[in-house]
Formats: structure tokens, C-alpha cells, sequence
């Protein structure tokens, strides 16, 4: 038999293999793959509704834990402009209690979040990612379990970060400290019990 021959039947025969290999039921996806934890969502002026956070990521050492996690925060746009926010954090595991473990880093960029609310903000235009990183998202760097729980709700900041800096941002800012809220309290109870 030549090889031309051998082609011809050989050919048909795999591909016939394989698209039957392919043809089961299709798998339902597995969302409880993911950990989620609930966080309390603000919309303007101040609205609370539960919300849940999906946790991408998580990857533990010795001394901290990584985490990505994606959540609503600006829902004031239109649905097709409106995406979730991915945040990475990495929350330290070395410390004696609970309370006392805190934020490592933080970042909606450099390829390991995304800035979901809006860029700029609708209502002050210097109010970027970049202005946000830098007068909030970077100030809770450091911050505790203990000082993200004190936090005293939608339209307060966090002690530490400039409340005049961002005072425009009132519901990313309130919807990101919620949300690390809801991830502090997943953290202590998976790494402090």
C-alpha cells in the first residue's frame, strides 16, 4: 500500500476520532471553583446593596497572601460600559492576630488588575486611575485589618488617606474600601482561626 493510499484512510479516521471526542455534553461551568466573600455595595448617594466578590486568585507563602479579586464598583454608567473592577492584593499572614495583618501592596494595574469605575471620573476630570493610585489606592498600603473595620462607611475615608484628595470619589472609594473589608474578613478567617 502506498502512502497516498494510506493518507486517504488514515485521514478520515482521525478526524472523525477526534470531532467525536469533542461531541459529549457541554461542561456546565464550575463558578464554585471560585471563593467568593459578600461586600456591601454603594451606588451615589450612598444606596447599599450585598454584593458578591469573586476571588480569581489566591496563592499563599509564609509571610503574606496574594490575592486577585473581581467586583462591582461604579454601576452609574451604562450596562455596556460598565465592567468589574480586578484589584491584587497581598495581605501579610505573619502577624500575631488577625487585626493586626495588613495590606502588602495594592494595584488595579501593571497587568494584575483593572481599574473598572470610571477613567476620569464624570465629575472632576483630573480624577484618573493614575490620580486614584496615587492619593488613594497606594495610601492603604500598610493599613490593618483593624484600621479597613474602623472605617466609618460611605462618604469617610480611611484614617490615612487625604479625604480632600478624593472627596469626588465617594463611591469608588467607598465600594473599594468595602470590598477589602469583605477580603480582610475571608483572610482572618482562613489564615487566623
Amino acid at each position: 500500500m502506498n502512502v497516498t493510499k494510506i493518507k486517504k484512510i488514515l485521514i478520515p479516521i482521525l478526524l472523525i476520532s477526534m470531532l467525536s471526542a469533542c461531541a459529549g455534553k457541554p461542561q456546565k461551568a464550575q463558578t464554585s471553583e471560585f471563593p467568593t466573600f459578600k461586600y456591601t455595595h454603594f451606588a451615589s448617594g450612598g444606596t447599599q446593596e450585598e454584593y458578591t466578590a469573586v476571588i480569581l486568585f489566591e496563592q499563599a507563602n509564609s509571610t503574606f497572601t496574594e490575592y486577585q479579586v473581581a467586583f462591582s464598583s461604579c454601576t452609574c454608567r451604562d450596562p455596556s460600559a460598565n465592567y468589574y473592577s480586578v484589584c491584587y492584593v497581598e495581605l501579610l499572614n505573619n502577624k500575631p492576630t488577625a487585626e493586626e495583618f495588613a495590606i502588602r501592596a495594592i494595584t488595579f494595574g501593571q497587568n494584575r488588575g483593572l481599574y473598572g469605575d470610571s477613567n476620569p471620573n464624570h465629575y472632576i476630570s483630573e480624577y484618573t486611575e493614575e490620580y486614584m493610585d496615587a492619593n488613594f489606592v497606594q495610601s492603604l498600603v500598610y493599613d490593618t485589618k483593624a484600621d479597613i473595620d474602623a472605617w466609618g462607611g460611605y462618604g469617610t475615608q480611611v484614617a490615612g488617606v487625604n479625604a480632600d484628595a478624593v472627596s469626588g470619589a465617594t463611591v469608588s472609594t467607598s465600594n473599594i474600601t468595602s470590598m477589602l473589608q469583605g477580603l480582610f474578613k475571608y483572610h482572618a478567617e482562613h489564615y487566623y482561626k
